[in-house]
């Protein structure tokens, strides 16, 4: 393919994502949502980029000490996904910190087998108290809802609403939370960043096709939300075959939860973010959490969000499209607070990228699709879809 071509075919397309340019400094590729070089090649992300900041341990022992021995039978809870990083939560709250835990899931039917063999070998390990937090019809309806509108997706495919349809995980998840611990008479919800994430796992890249990008803690101010809400909306309205009262619905309490989130949480409970105090070491994590029995996957090598049953295909998808996915801008971070090299980063993308195939096929079989049908879809969109990601850029001028 000539350097002046913008890709026309798959083949094409291929050869691209091989030879694509990339930061000097990080992994980001060029057809990163609102990536530019300067003349040494560095993307501005890193040429902006400041060092993560946290309050620290003591900040943290000083809120914990509210909420010691204050409960009736737990001091806090913790929610639990079967990932790494509420593993190390946990670990790290009844452990170090000496709390008395109440761990807790939301099983919106998106939890995948590893996840929850971790939960069950992790609490066990811990000897925390566990509680599932599951409504089987709310379950029902997400499953049918994503089917109708992953079919419709795959009849107007748009790189915008990947997430919305496919991640299957409670939009409520927080809210339910809240109550499980307001109804357990417990006062502080001690979870991740945002009650889940640490700093590192906030992305830029979903939204930013868009033109709506969050800060480095995952927010978005108010007026980048009601732009988010305008533009899915208009992505929403401009696909027919999203026209299903059923998944209405659905978008319309989620949108509700989004902006109104903080009215509907109990007065009571107290959330806190464990990784606003303490900053996500990714070898201390790892090191952490397989002493309780946290285990990885079989079918990757990447310990990132095993757990998640919309993952498999969200990153397959993105991939395919535009060459790249989460992996990308999570290990860029990483390099960017020295806890990788540029070519250890490069390298786990390879590796951590890669398709998991059994879970995959597993879950489109499950939304009644074919790999073979998705890839004919993806095929066909993304030349499009890059001809105008890559219009302007220097290399295709």
């Amino acid at each position: 393919m000539s350097m002046q071509e913008l890709p026309r075919k798959s083949q094409d397309v291929e050869k691209y994502f091989a030879t694509m340019k990339r930061c000097t400094a990080c992994v980001l590729p060029e057809t990163f949502p609102g990536i530019e070089f300067d003349e040494k090649g560095v993307c501005n992300y890193c040429g902006t980029y400041q060092k993560i900041q946290v309050k620290g341990e003591n900040a943290l022992e000083q809120e914990l000490a509210k909420y010691r021995g204050k409960g009736e039978k737990f001091d806090c809870l913790v929610p639990v996904s079967g990932g790494r990083d509420s593993a190390f939560v946990l670990h790290q709250i009844v452990k170090k910190y000496h709390m008395r835990a109440l761990a807790a899931t939301v099983d919106s039917g998106a939890i995948l087998p590893e996840g929850y063999r971790n939960i069950q070998r992790v609490t066990d390990a811990l000897g925390v108290e566990h509680v599932w937090i599951k409504d089987e019809r709310h379950i029902e309806t997400s499953k049918r809802n994503t089917k109708m509108k992953f079919r419709a997706w795959l009849k107007k495919p748009s790189i915008n609403t990947i997430v919305p349809v496919l991640n299957a995980g409670d939009k409520q998840m927080n809210l339910r939370l809240f109550r499980c611990a307001h109804e357990k008479k417990i006062l502080l919800v001690l979870g991740g960043n945002n009650i889940g994430n640490s700093t590192f796992e906030q992305e830029h890249f979903k939204t930013g096709f868009m033109g709506v990008f969050p800060n480095e803690r995952g927010y978005y101010s108010g007026f980048d939300k009601t732009r988010l809400a305008l533009k899915f909306g208009w992505e929403f309205m401009r696909n027919r075959h999203n026209y299903h009262w059923s998944i209405f619905k659905e978008y319309l309490g989620g949108a509700f939860v989004y902006f109104f989130e903080s009215l509907r949480k109990p007065d009571d409970v107290t959330p806190l973010g464990f990784y606003d105090y303490v900053y996500w070491n990714e070898k201390e994590v790892l090191s952490t959490v397989f002493k309780v029995e946290w285990q990885g996957a079989a079918d990757t090598t990447a310990t990132w969000r095993i757990d998640d049953a919309a993952y498999p295909l969200i990153d397959y998808m993105y991939l395919r499209l535009v060459g790249f996915n989460e992996f990308a801008e999570f290990y860029s971070k990483l390099v960017r607070e020295g806890q990788l090299s540029r070519s250890e980063a490069l390298e786990r993308c390879v590796s951590d990228s890669a398709p998991r195939i059994p879970s995959l096929l597993s879950v489109l079989e499950e939304l009644g699709v074919t790999k073979e049908e998705v890839d004919k879809v993806l095929d066909k969109y993304r030349i499009r879809l890059l001809n105008k990601i890559l219009k302007g850029k220097s290399r295709f001028a």
